[in-house]
């Protein structure tokens, strides 16, 4: 491949002080079973990246370390150069699979958060409505979990997540459990919250094709013990369109860079 950045070259990493997440010899095992071994990466402030990887090699591990919702036992893992011991307000998680409460209408499930962190009434309804129009979830807002599809109680989780405003988003292969026309759709709905916001986003995802049309670059792991085996930034022109991006030459050039590392490619 002859442009520029290679697929697979690093690219330096700026300021330190514009790392928001970090991790340095990250180590963690299951009693005998290692799942992590020796991970190394920054995230800069604003920048989507996605961990790319084989099931069971650690993807959804590695989140959940940097959310704080499992410990880990050697090397560290910061967040805004903060050691990461428990979950932080500033981080917004999204799951594979939704977690909305089934007794609540979809409001009720977007504000939970804002309640539980007791925002003010007026900021967290101006907050909530502001969510429901981005994921275009308005005219459901009264409706119950049951009464939507798949892609809706998933922009409902994102918007979960995004009430609060997190400065940083941590996504669990949020749509790996969605058909493919649904996914695509909420890939560019994604896409265009990220471009409008700029959030710090650490995405895991076994889709190739997902990480190329939605990062700045793509760690690859490897099967268990999960390491990161290579790094790929994605030198694609944003914003970016759904057409337009998947019919660039360079976009189909990554996808197969990204398969023959994976070896879903020969």
């Amino acid at each position: 491949m002859k442009h520029e950045p290679h697929p697979g070259q690093e690219r330096p990493v700026a300021d330190a002080a514009a790392i928001h997440i970090e991790a340095k010899g990250l180590n963690k095992a299951f009693g005998k079973v290692k799942a992590l071994e020796d991970i190394n990466f920054g995230i800069r402030n604003q920048e989507f990246v996605s961990v790319l990887g084989p099931s069971g090699c650690g993807k959804s591990t590695l989140l959940r370390i940097v959310a704080g919702l499992i410990p880990y036992e050697s090397g560290i893992a910061t967040i805004k150069g903060e050691k990461v011991l428990t979950p932080r307000p500033d981080i917004g998680v999204v799951f594979q699979t939704n977690n909305m409460l089934p007794w609540l209408t979809v409001r009720g499930n977007v504000e939970l958060g804002a309640r539980i962190r007791n925002m003010p009434a007026a900021a967290r309804d101006s907050a909530v409505d502001k969510i429901l129009e981005v994921m275009s979830l308005t005219k459901f807002a009264d409706a119950h979990p049951h009464q939507l599809s798949g892609g809706m109680r998933q922009r409902a989780s994102i918007g979960q997540a995004l009430v609060l405003d997190p400065p940083i988003l941590l996504m669990d292969e949020p749509f790996g459990a969605l058909d493919a026309l649904t996914r695509d759709k909420l890939n560019v709905e994604l896409l265009r919250i990220w471009q409008e916001h700029r959030k710090t986003v650490m995405l895991i995802t076994h889709s190739i094709a997902e990480a190329v049309f939605l990062s700045d670059r793509v760690l690859v792991m490897a099967d268990r013990p999960g390491k990161i085996i290579e790094e790929v930034v994605i030198d694609l022109p944003r914003p970016r369109n759904a057409a337009a991006t998947r019919a660039m030459p360079k976009f189909g050039e990554y996808v197969a860079y990204l398969g023959k590392v994976m070896g879903v490619t020969s």
